[in-house]
């Protein structure tokens, strides 16, 4: 049994999911160690140092140490993790000037450390091609992101829009994340507003957004919060909007994609990829065109319909689970052998 040690910036998101996904990997063990009790940069400050020393500790009672996120990898550096997974690139797309400098050296050595990168998706990859020099470039993999197909079911869709208080005449929007800038949900709570009825847009998730959303909520806008019930979400709804400026490979747009959502995503790194051709893809920050296109799938049912099944149909062919177990294992039997 291989027993592996994940490295996480901190609990929740979407390592975490990927993780858990992990679980079912033949003949491997897993444990986490979060290097942050907080997902806020000012925590994260004050609660990292004191939790290194039990990291150490972790690493060494396990055969393998797996990184998740380039700030993690940095930060683990010192342990030497034979696998890292990107998870977005978040910290090395924002950091500019003197810091981008340090980001992007200490993410290079620690891709020097390991025996495996696994990039989520190809924009990632190709990012960190351009950065790194060519006697790195054999340390990159792209694995994609992969689910499990959901079962259906057309009772638990009417039980949930109930729940929800929707009527049959609505047309139900979905925006599902961390409500961030970097996933811009202004831009999909402006464009619901405009779009109108019988539009509505439920908004689940938390953040430092959250009352600004809650200021701009109407008879199209619904905020409803922290939600640990995704899988009801998913299902009562008809539309799901992300119109994040950038994205790993995201676990909740592959879940949407899986129930049939029509999707409607911003162009930012990551997205495009995901959606592929089963999507509406439209400038980031544009809300005038988002506002279109949600107006016009509103009142247009077979449209819905159609990119709904196309969409679950590009999940089952391109972001199955094996895939991942089996790209996740190939970088397991090589840091074993390595």
């Amino acid at each position: 049994m291989l027993r592996v040690l994940h490295v996480l910036p901190h609990r929740g998101g979407g390592a975490e999911t990927y993780v858990d996904l992990l679980e079912d990997l033949p003949g491997t063990a897993h444990e986490r160690f979060a290097l942050s009790g907080s997902r806020r940069p000012s925590g994260a400050a004050r609660s990292i140092p004191r939790r290194y020393p039990a990291l150490a500790r972790a690493a060494r009672a396990v055969d393998l140490v797996h990184v998740h996120g380039d700030a993690a990898a940095i930060l683990a550096l010192p342990l030497r993790p034979a696998v890292l997974t990107t998870h977005g690139l978040h910290m090395l797309r924002r950091a500019e000037g003197a810091r981008g400098a340090a980001v992007r050296a200490g993410f290079t050595a620690a891709i020097a450390a390991g025996c495996a990168t696994l990039c989520t998706s190809q924009a990632e990859c190709d990012e960190l091609r351009a950065l790194l020099p060519a006697r790195l470039h054999g340390r990159l993999a792209v694995v994609a992101n992969g689910i499990a197909l959901p079962a259906l079911d057309p009772r638990s869709r009417a039980t949930a829009r109930s729940a929800l208080g929707l009527a049959d005449g609505h047309v139900a929007g979905l925006y599902l994340g961390e409500l961030e800038e970097r996933k811009d949900p202004l831009t999909a709570v402006r464009a619901a507003a405009a779009a109108g009825p019988p539009f509505v847009l439920l908004v689940a998730g938390t953040g430092p957004l959250e009352p600004v959303l809650r200021a701009e909520a109407g008879p199209s806008v619904r905020v409803l919060g922290f939600r640990d019930d995704p899988e009801a979400l998913l299902a009562a709804a008809d539309v799901f909007v992300l119109p994040s400026r950038r994205e790993g490979l995201s676990f909740a747009v592959l879940e949407a994609m899986a129930h049939e959502l029509a999707m409607v995503v911003a162009d930012g790194p990551g997205n495009p990829e995901a959606v592929g051709e089963a999507g509406v893809i439209l400038p980031a920050g544009d809300v005038s065109a988002f506002a279109s296109v949600l107006r016009e799938l509103a009142h247009d049912t077979q449209r819905r319909v159609d990119l709904g099944r196309r969409a679950r149909a590009r999940v089952a062919q391109r972001f199955g689970v094996e895939r991942l177990h089996a790209g996740v294992a190939a970088a397991y039997a090589r840091a074993q052998g390595a």
